[in-house]
């Protein structure tokens, strides 16, 4: 599986993005060295991504992992703050619904949520005052926002570890493809799959 799925990352990457390959397998110690950084305590996701190997065979797609780590540092960092505030998955994704401006119940759906689980999660959030006739409203979406405010600020960490000028050169190669990863993901799945990647709606 391992195997395969570096295969198949290393493909799409040069399939869709060859112009940023030689500059990302350039950053890939710099990523690592970010990596074997951070703290994992507290971040299981995050230590299991930096425990496996890190395909040195192929740089680009070392990189990529390196990259897929330190997301996934971000993740768990968001995940900690949802565990602080007693916020369950189906809850997050109602919560991420309303603040993308996704479909009612969309998020949640598409990772497994079934009615009953939709109708606790939504009288959970109704007993904070987040709900009116079923939907997240104003007070809700603030939360969500200071939610993602406050996980920029705990991950701006990474960045900093990274350094500026590295960070520079990361963005200078990514920011300028990633609509067509967008696009891919569009015609292969959907137009709200990887809500992560895609601009708020309202």
């Amino acid at each position: 599986m391992y195997a395969a799925r570096n295969a198949t990352v290393g493909e799409g990457l040069r399939d869709l993005a060859p112009d940023i390959c030689d500059g990302l397998a350039g950053l890939r110690d710099e990523l690592w060295r970010t990596v074997d950084a951070m703290p994992s305590s507290g971040r299981v996701l995050f230590a299991a991504h930096r425990a496996w190997p890190r395909a040195d065979d192929d740089p680009v797609v070392s990189a990529w992992l390196a990259v897929t780590a330190l997301r996934a540092w971000r993740g768990d960092t968001h995940w900690g703050l949802l565990s602080a505030h007693a916020i369950d998955g189906v809850e997050a994704g109602l919560l991420h619904d309303a603040w993308m401006g996704y479909p009612k119940e969309w998020i949640p759906r598409s990772r497994g949520a079934n009615d009953e689980q939709i109708a606790a999660a939504l009288s959970t959030l109704g007993e904070r005052g987040w709900i009116t006739d079923g939907v997240v409203h104003a007070i809700g979406i603030e939360f969500r926002q200071w939610l993602e405010e406050e996980t920029n600020r705990l991950c701006a960490r990474c960045w900093h570890t990274f350094g500026h000028d590295n960070t520079v050169r990361f963005l200078s190669l990514v920011e300028p493809v990633g609509q067509r990863f967008v696009d891919h993901i569009d015609a292969t799945a959907g137009p709200n799959w990887m809500p992560a990647a895609r601009p708020r709606r309202i």
